[in-house]
Formats: structure tokens, sequence, C-alpha cells
């Protein structure tokens, strides 16, 4: 069903003030001008403002009191995962970015990792067969170092790793991570790393589940994603150290 204009400038209103909280035009404790010097100053009306209103209080970016209008939470606190896309686009500490996306990549690996080790255990013929149709795929994408389709494959062999593992929290859980992962994946495709040890992992992981040893995959994830997230990571530090103002602090502080 097509949105209606007004579900449209709703979409529209919401995203200004998520990213006017995101980027810190209003911090947390502050209360939101109120409704109708709001509607006003976002050129809506009344109604529509609400509608956005009510879908940032769900997004955990606001409450709302009877009598004491709107406040912002603190999001760093209240927020949830999907917060993190958003905020890597609009918010102000580069540093504190940089630290979100790599430690993204850290949570990925973890969340895959438990769902291969309940896929060791608990993958029958159909999943094998999938991530061996998917494994073939991928390995004819990289041996034409074809980025686009393996970025696409790719997200395919995660989510049929996680399918394999039979398990609804795991696949709610590992959900967010996976669009997060498509998501940059589109925008920022340089960050597809095609690493030499990528066809040897997807051809240890198949094997690893298919023989039920749940050891044998944890390991292969780990001493992939070890290279490959130390790579991604030292990209993310030469695209993000243009953006630190000249003279200012270094993206990553000296913790020594």
């Amino acid at each position: 069903m097509a949105k209606t204009p007004r579900t449209k400038i709703a979409d529209e209103v919401f995203v200004e003030l998520q990213t006017q909280i995101l980027s810190g035009r209003y911090t947390s404790g502050d209360r939101l001008p109120p409704e109708r010097e709001l509607a006003q100053t976002l050129d809506t009306n009344r109604n529509t403002l609400r509608e956005a209103i009510r879908r940032l209080e769900q997004a955990r970016l606001v409450t709302v009191r009877q009598g004491q209008g709107v406040t912002v939470a603190d999001f760093r606190h209240t927020g949830t995962i999907e917060l993190l896309e958003p905020f890597l686009m609009v918010g102000e500490d580069t540093a504190e970015k940089l630290r979100a996306l790599t430690d993204l990549l850290a949570a990925r690996s973890w969340v895959l990792e438990y769902a291969l080790d309940l896929a060791a255990r608990r993958a029958d013929v159909s999943d094998i067969n999938k991530l061996s149709d998917i494994r073939r795929l991928l390995m004819t994408a990289y041996a034409a170092e074809d980025r686009s389709t393996l970025a696409a494959g790719f997200q395919h062999w995660m989510s049929a790793l996680v399918d394999a593992a039979h398990s609804l929290p795991t696949r709610w859980v590992a959900n967010p991570f996976l669009e997060l992962n498509r998501s940059f994946m589109e925008k920022f495709p340089t960050l597809w790393v095609l690493d030499e040890s990528f066809p040897r992992y997807l051809l240890e992981t198949e094997k690893a589940i298919s023989s039920g040893d749940a050891e044998r995959a944890r390991k292969a994830n780990r001493q992939y994603y070890e290279r490959v997230d130390a790579r991604i990571n030292e990209l993310l530090r030469q695209v993000f150290v243009h953006l630190v103002p000249h003279g200012g602090p270094p993206i990553i502080p000296d913790e020594s």
C-alpha cells in the first residue's frame, strides 16, 4: 500500500527531529518546544507532528508525559541498535562513531559465532545444501573479483548460517546486525575486503557444520574475522582521520 502524503510528511518530520537529537542539537533532558511552536517551525500540522513524536517515543528518543511535554531521552542509554545507522550518519563525535563501528564488527562476529555453534548441532540436509549452493556462487564471484556480487552473496551466506541455527532468538538478534551490514555494504562498497582466506573460510565452515563440529566452525569464523576486521578497521581509520579538524584530537585516543 502506497504511503499517504501525510505519512510521508510524518516520516520527514520524524527524520528531522531524530537528526536534531542524534546530532546533539537537542540533548538528554531538553524539552522540545511546545507543540504549536514546533509544528510551525517544521512547517507541518499538529496531527502530523504528533505522529512523528509517537515514532520518536517508540525509538526511545523522547519521553512524553501529560502536562510535561516532550523530553529528550538519553539515547545512549535507552536506544536500540536500530539507532546506530542514523547516528553514524549525523552524529557529531567522530571518535565515538569510529568506536561504534569497530564494536559493531566485533558484535557481528560474536552473533555469527553463536549461530554457528547451534548450526553445527541443528543443521539439516537442506541447510547444508543451501550453504553449499551459496558457497559455489561466492567462489565464482571471488575468482572474478566481483565485489558487488560478493557483498550481496555474502549477505545471503550469513543469513543461511543463522537459518541453520533453527533458533528464533538467534534470528531476531542477528537481524539488526545483518541489516546494518547490508546497508553499509551498499553505501560503502570499498569496505568489502577481498581477503585470500575467504575461500578457505567458506569451505571450512561448511564442512564443520556438515560434520557437526561446533568448535571447528567457531574457529574458522574467528580466524577469518580477525583477519578481515583488522583490515576493515584500518580502512575505517583512514576514512575517519580525514574527518578530524586540523590540529584536533586523534580519532583513536592513546590508551597506553
